[in-house]
């Protein structure tokens, strides 16, 4: 029985250890902001004219090749 309390206060301790470093990363430490930029493979954008109407409308600024349109 001594071998069985022992060890669970020394996993106890780890455990408190563990939690106890979450918690100082997670409220002392902020991460800093960065934009991130991925390319899209097989996506290519195409340019569309500049219109008065088309700040407004609501239309995607990308637009799919012709393979990829639904028909």
């Amino acid at each position: 029985m001594p071998t069985l309390f022992r060890f669970l206060a020394v996993i106890g301790t780890i455990a408190g250890v563990v939690a106890g470093s979450l918690y100082v990363l997670a409220e002392y430490f902020q991460p800093e902001p960065k934009e991130i930029t991925k390319a899209v493979r097989g996506l290519k954008a195409e340019p569309r004219p500049v219109s008065p109407t088309a700040a407004t409308a609501q239309e995607p600024s990308l637009a799919l090749p012709p393979s990829h349109r639904a028909q």
